[in-house]
């Protein structure tokens, strides 16, 4: 079994707390910190992480093979969620500083306004009356764009109540599923059921053709003593290791050595600063364009929970790098 976080379900005052939280049990001198050996940084940090997600965050635990598939009118609805909570985060922005508005502003609201009415037309349902939106957010600067900014975020409130909805009717759907399928492997194939009931499975890669690319006589192999023979031949002959490499770049073929010669078009100096500290900034930066929704690792840290870091914790990460 193995926990994941429900990222869809994290609203930005609750990712505020996570990164309030982790900064506050940061509680270390960045100047102790630093004396720290490598490997007790990184337990730290991420200790400290960890801690705040499952402080924080929603999760839940699944098994081992869990792999979220989500129907595409869910899947539809989560997309229409994410796209509407970007257009409100815009418009917040513009709320807090409305001397940033410009003529750029109109043009993506004339291409976010298709987008927003075909919502209020899909999900009609949910919205009683249909929201009138303006042509041009120029005529909502009268009001420091408030009712457009309530009509949104009404819009979006709605939007997430219809998702938690369907999501958990799929997720019923899901289980009752699950279980009457159990339910029959358990009365016609044990082993599948065993397997299931232990989040169990078998991965192999099943070779049952082989097609030989020579010159003058090409093949496709089937049978499978054919296959196996033809497969140890390959590994025996075709790939040969060599014991040492090369001791110099002129010692490899020609072919080798143009593609490992350096190119004069180049200039050798541009890896003159890959050494150098990594700025604050470049930090945040290179964190803040990192993809959402990838499969985490070992630490189970994802991107998201990195881009929601505060500035206490993102200093001694930065420390660490």
């Amino acid at each position: 079994m193995r926990r994941i976080f429900l990222f869809d379900s994290v609203t930005p005052s609750l990712w505020d707390d996570f990164s309030a939280h982790i900064d506050t049990l940061c509680n270390i001198f960045p100047a102790t910190f630093a004396s720290w050996h490598i490997n007790r940084m990184c337990e730290y940090l991420h200790s400290t992480i960890i801690a705040g997600a499952n402080a924080i965050l929603p999760a839940r635990t699944v098994g081992n093979d869990h792999t979220p598939k989500l129907p595409k009118d869910l899947e539809t609805l989560l997309q229409h969620y994410r796209f509407l909570n970007h257009v409100l985060h815009s418009i917040r922005l513009l709320r807090k500083h409305p001397h940033t508005f410009s003529s750029s502003h109109d043009r993506k609201w004339s291409i976010y306004l298709v987008r927003l009415n075909h919502i209020y037309c899909l999900y009609k349902s949910i919205f009683s009356p249909i929201p009138v939106l303006p042509i041009t957010l120029s005529f909502c600067r009268t009001d420091n764009f408030q009712q457009i900014f309530a009509t949104l975020s009404h819009t979006s409130k709605l939007l997430r109540g219809l998702h938690l909805l369907k999501e958990k009717e799929f997720q019923d759907f899901s289980i009752k599923s699950h279980i009457e399928s159990r339910d029959h492997n358990f009365d016609t194939d044990i082993s599948s059921f065993i397997n299931s009931a232990l989040s169990r499975s078998r991965r192999r890669i099943i070779l049952d053709r082989i097609f030989i690319d020579h010159p003058t006589a090409p093949q496709l192999l089937t049978d499978p003593k054919n296959i196996s023979d033809a497969v140890v031949d390959h590994f025996q002959n075709t790939i040969t290791i060599k014991s040492t490499p090369p001791a110099h770049i002129l010692a490899l073929p020609d072919r080798w050595r143009s593609e490992y010669s350096p190119m004069d078009s180049v200039s050798p100096n541009i890896y003159s600063s890959l050494l150098s500290h990594p700025s604050l900034e470049e930090w945040l930066a290179t964190v803040a364009s990192m993809p959402n929704g990838k499969a985490l690792g070992l630490s189970m840290i994802t991107y998201e929970m990195l881009k929601h870091l505060g500035l206490t914790t993102n200093s001694l990460l930065l420390t660490l790098i």
